[in-house]
C-alpha cells in the first residue's frame, strides 16, 4: 500500500501528536473566527486578563514602566479596557526584552530566541515559547483551509527563510498527515532574479510563497526574457505592500493566479490574512492578536478611517508586546465588508511608515519602484533607495558593469518620474548592498514622519 497506505492503517492511535495539534488548532482558529462575534471577544478578554495577571507578578514588567503600573493598578478586570495601557514603542520593547531573563509558565514549553531583521532600524531581540510558535503555525494552516488550498499539490517558496543550500533548492519531504506533496524551498538571496524566474518556470508549482518585491521582479524578467510562465493557482505573499497593479500583473502572467497576502510581524507572528472573497480586506487573526487603529494622539479612529496599527500578542508572554506600535498604517473595520465575517478587518495596508516618501508637513506617499523601471535604465541587479532628507535620496545600485553616463541619466529621469521631480537623487554604484541580517530586504527606506 506504500506510505499512504501505512498512514491510513496507523490512524487514529499512531497519529503523530504534532499533526494532531496542528489540525485541531487550525479548526479551533477557524471556529472562533466563523462563530458569533461574542465568542472571540470573550475569548480575547480572558486571554488578555491571564497575560496581564502573569506580567504583574514580575518586577521587570512593573519596573520598566511607571505609567503601566499606574494604569493597571487595581483596575477591576470587568471594567478593564486595553486602552488604559500606554502605547509600547519599539525602543521600549527592545529595552524591556533586554531588562530581564525571559520566563514563561512551564506549560508554554521551551523558549526560542530570535530577532527582527533590522530592516527598519536596529534589530530587536525577542523570545517566543513553543506554545506561541505552535499557535502561530496553526493560523497559517487555518489559512490553507480558508483559501481552499489542495495540500497534495506542489508548493514552492522563494524567501530568505530556507537559508543557504546546495543545488537549486531545498527539498522539504512530504508529510502524509499534513502536506502529502513535496515542498520546494529556495533561498532568495542565493540566486539572481533571472535564475529565480527560470527555476519557477521549470518547476511550475501550483502554489508559490514569496515577497511582493520578488514576485514583481520575477514577473518583469519573465516578460523581458520571453519565458513561458507556468499556471499558478495562488501566490502567497508577506513582508511588503501588495498593490492592485501587482495583483493584475500576476493574474495576466501566471494564468489567472490570485495573490493571497498575509500580514504579520516577527515579534508576535500572524496579524491578519487576506479575505478569501476580496482583494481589499484582511481578517484580523483574533486567536493570536488584538489589533487597534489609532490616530497620532493615540485615540481610536472611526470606522473606515486610516491610522496607526497597534498590536497586542495574546500568546507572547516571554517578550510581551502590548499595544505595540508597528509603525504601520492601515484602515480598520468592525467586520469584513468583503465577505461579512464578524471578525475585525483591515484594508488599505500601506505598510511601514519607513516605506513611504515623506513629503513634509506630515504628508506621506507610497511609492513602488518595479524591477522593470530599473531594467529599462540598465542591467541593475539590486537596488536600495534611502530618503536622507525631505528633498534628497541616496540611490544604491549593483550592476553587471560600470554605470555609463547615459544609464545614470536614465535612472535620474526615471526616479524623477516615479518618486517625484522635487527630489534630488545621489547615485552610488556598489559591488554589493549591505542588507541587514534576516529575511527581509527593504529596498525603499523613507523618513519616519
Amino acid at each position: 500500500m506504500g506510505n499512504t497506505g501505512k498512514t491510513l492503517l496507523d490512524w487514529p492511535h499512531q497519529a503523530p501528536i504534532g499533526a494532531v495539534h496542528t489540525l485541531a488548532d487550525a479548526h479551533f482558529v477557524l471556529g472562533l473566527e466563523l462563530g458569533p462575534s461574542e465568542w472571540w471577544q470573550i475569548w480575547q478578554k480572558q486571554r488578555l486578563a491571564e497575560l496581564l495577571q502573569w506580567l504583574n507578578q514580575h518586577v521587570w514588567w512593573k519596573a520598566n514602566s511607571e505609567e503601566t503600573r499606574n494604569n493597571q493598578g487595581n483596575v477591576n478586570q470587568s471594567e478593564f479596557q486595553l486602552a488604559d495601557l500606554p502605547i509600547m514603542r519599539r525602543e521600549y520593547f527592545r529595552a524591556l526584552v533586554e531588562s530581564h531573563t525571559a520566563v514563561v509558565p512551564s506549560e508554554h514549553g521551551n523558549l526560542h530566541s530570535s530577532q527582527t531583521s533590522g530592516s527598519v532600524g536596529i534589530p530587536a531581540r525577542f523570545h517566543r515559547s513553543e506554545l506561541s510558535n505552535r499557535i502561530g503555525l496553526s493560523h497559517y494552516w487555518a489559512d490553507n483551509f480558508r483559501q481552499g488550498r489542495d495540500m497534495s499539490a506542489c508548493m514552492a517558496t522563494i524567501t530568505g527563510l530556507p537559508g543557504p543550500h546546495e543545488g537549486t533548492h531545498r527539498l522539504i519531504a512530504a508529510d502524509e498527515w499534513l502536506h502529502p506533496s513535496e515542498q520546494l524551498g529556495r533561498n532568495s538571496t542565493q540566486f539572481s532574479i533571472l535564475e529565480h524566474a527560470k527555476w519557477l518556470c521549470e518547476m511550475a508549482p501550483t502554489y508559490w510563497s514569496t515577497t511582493p518585491a520578488t514576485l514583481s521582479a520575477v514577473i518583469s524578467v519573465i516578460k523581458l526574457k520571453g519565458l513561458t510562465a507556468p499556471r499558478i493557482s495562488q501566490i502567497m505573499t508577506m513582508a511588503h505592500v501588495v498593490e492592485p497593479a501587482l495583483r493584475e500583473r500576476a493574474r495576466k502572467v501566471f494564468g489567472g493566479a490570485s495573490i493571497r497576502d498575509r500580514y504579520s510581524c516577527e515579534e508576535v507572528g500572524p496579524i491578519a490574512f487576506q479575505c478569501p472573497e476580496s482583494d481589499d480586506y484582511y481578517h484580523v487573526a483574533v486567536a493570536n492578536v488584538i489589533v487597534e487603529i489609532v490616530d497620532d494622539a493615540g485615540m481610536p479612529t472611526t470606522e473606515g478611517t486610516s491610522g496607526n496599527v497597534l498590536v497586542t500578542g495574546l500568546h507572547q508572554w516571554a517578550s510581551p508586546a502590548i499595544r505595540y506600535d508597528l509603525g504601520d498604517i492601515a484602515t480598520g473595520h468592525s467586520h469584513c465588508p468583503g465577505c461579512g465575517a464578524t471578525v475585525p478587518a483591515l484594508s488599505k495596508l500601506l505598510g511601514r511608515k519607513y516605506f513611504l516618501v515623506n513629503e513634509g508637513s506630515g504628508s506621506v506617499r507610497h511609492v513602488r519602484l518595479l524591477a522593470e523601471h530599473w531594467l529599462a535604465c540598465g542591467p541593475v541587479r539590486e537596488h536600495r533607495v534611502v530618503q536622507t532628507g525631505l528633498q534628497s535620496f541616496r540611490i544604491e545600485v549593483v550592476m553587471d558593469h560600470a554605470m555609463t553616463p547615459s544609464e545614470g541619466l536614465a535612472m535620474q529621469a526615471m526616479l524623477k518620474r516615479v518618486v517625484g521631480s522635487e527630489f534630488t537623487f545621489g547615485l552610488m554604484q556598489l559591488e554589493a548592498i549591505s542588507w541587514p541580517a534576516g529575511a527581509k530586504r527593504q529596498e525603499f527606506v523613507g523618513l519616519v514622519p
